[in-house]
Order: C-alpha cells, then structure tokens, then sequence
C-alpha cells in the first residue's frame, strides 16, 4: 500500500462520519466549454478485471465522441499486418542474431526459456518489435486477453452504440517512433522487457489492483519507472507522443462536443504525462472519484 493511500484508509477509519471515496484511472479537463474527460486503459485484461466502475461507464455514456491513440473502428487487419510486417521485419534478410549480436541474443534467449518462450518466435524481427511480442505472450500466458483491453471493449461498445470514434495519431506513426530507435535503445528495451517478464507474474495483480484504484504513485513505480531509465524510448514513446496530444486535445476545449480520451495509463502518470502538458497551457484537470 502506498503512503496516500494508507493515510486516505487511516482517515476514513478515524473519522467515520467523512465522505470518503477512492479515486478512478480517470480525469476532466477544467476550464474548457465542453466536457472532456481522460480514462487511462490498460490494453490486456481479463474477464475477472470487469466490470468497470460506474463512473468509467458513466463517463463513457456522457461522451458524443470517444477518441483513441489510433482509430479503432477504421483498423483494417489485412493493412494493419502489412504495416507491422514492414516496419518490424528484420532489413535485408537478417534475424535478431544479427541485429542483437551474439552475447546479447544468447542472453535474450536463456531470459526467454526461464518463462517458457521459444526464440524462434523472435527471430524474424527487429528488438523493439521482439519486446512487444514478449510482453503480449507473457501476459496472455498468465490470462490476459488483447480483446479484453480497456480501448477494445470502449471501441466495440461505441461502435454498437453508433458513437464517433476518432484516433490521435496512426498505427504506421506509432510503430515508426519504436523502429527509429538506434540499436543500442532497441536492444536494451528488449532485454529490460525480457527482465521484467520473469517477475511480472508477482507483480501483474498489484497493477491491476493499483489501476482500479486510481493510484498513480504505486502506477508510476510499477509502470513508469522502468520506462524514464531508458531515455531515447522514454523521449519517443511518451514525452513526444503526449505533446503531440496536448496540443491536438487544447484544440478540443472550444468545441461543443464531449469527449472521453482513452489512451494507455503511462501516458497519464509522472511529470511529463498529457495531463502536466495540458495543465502548463491553462488546462488542469481533477482526478475523478467513485
């Protein structure tokens, strides 16, 4: 248990008659003409990790438009696997040997024994690309599904419901931040994910606890952490991406619509979140409560 949240326990234990409520992975801009509110997802979940909070579902049904990091309802499989394909794909007929060099492949490789994975799986990609793929089959080894992710069920829910859905950037943009990495980034962000892969297990229940109850000190040592000590994915992953979004999401408060912004929960935790960035250009927003 973090220190907030022990003294938010200690405080409705002694004082029994005070209105006490847990905060929600949830957040309104202040100061705008319309309603604009921040879910933060966790793209794979379980069944056991539903249902959402009522005010999530509230939120969701107050919203005109929801708007995602890509465009969920225009997704094209067929397209969506040339682009990963083009981008991931190890250049000119190498594997992740060539591209990790020796030492740190037979490194990658007992990592990924340790918890069951074959590094034939691997071998056709670049390392970044490699490091998604461990993160996505390790979880779902452990009964995570990327169709029970937060954005894919708001995204098959508004879609049902005839909401708008529109997307902050494209999958190829995306993708492209992860594969300009240099190599040295690209092969310490796989080892790294490789590392944390061992132990996520001890740790998965703990996030998903500390995601539900909004707790954004105990999401930062368990997410964020990791992230700041690789500096060049840290720059492209988050602080470029959200100052992307900041300035597409002031352009939003004018506007008559309500919005709820669905993106993962690292982009809205620490210093440099869209949330700091939207504060700095007159824009605070508040934490919302169950």
């Amino acid at each position: 248990m973090t220190r907030l949240r022990f003294l938010l326990v200690l405080v409705c234990a002694l004082a029994p008659g005070l209105a006490c409520s847990d905060p929600l992975p949830l957040w309104e801009l202040k100061g705008t003409n319309n309603r604009i509110m921040f879910l933060g997802s966790i793209h794979m979940l379980r069944n056991e990790d539903y249902p959402l909070a009522k005010g999530i579902n509230q939120a969701y049904r107050d919203a005109d438009t929801l708007i995602m990091e890509i465009d969920m309802d225009d997704i094209d499989p067929t397209q969506t696997q040339i682009t990963v394909m083009k981008l991931a794909a190890a250049p000119d007929g190498k594997q992740l040997k060539d591209l990790l060099g020796a030492s740190a492949y037979a490194e990658a490789r007992e990592k990924l024994e340790a918890i069951g994975i074959g590094m034939s799986v691997l071998d056709p990609f670049e390392p970044w690309y490699a490091a998604i793929v461990v993160t996505q089959l390790r979880l779902m080894q452990l009964g995570f599904d990327p169709g029970s992710g937060v954005d894919a069920r708001l995204a098959a829910r508004a879609t049902q419901d005839g909401k708008d859905i529109r997307g902050l950037e494209s999958l190829e943009y995306q993708l492209g931040l992860l594969d300009g990495m240099s190599a040295g980034a690209q092969r310490d962000f796989l080892i790294t994910t490789l590392d944390e892969a061992e132990n996520i297990e001890s740790e998965v229940d703990d996030m998903i606890t500390a995601w539900k109850n909004g707790d954004t000190q105990a999401l930062e040592i368990l997410m964020l952490k990791s992230v700041e000590k690789q500096p060049e994915l840290y720059k492209r992953l988050l602080i470029d991406r959200n100052r992307n979004w900041a300035k597409a999401i002031s352009e939003l408060t004018d506007d008559s619509e309500n919005y709820l912004i669905v993106v993962g929960m690292l982009h809205l935790i620490g210093k440099d979140s869209v949330l700091v960035m939207l504060d700095h250009a007159g824009y605070p927003s508040q934490q919302v409560l169950h």
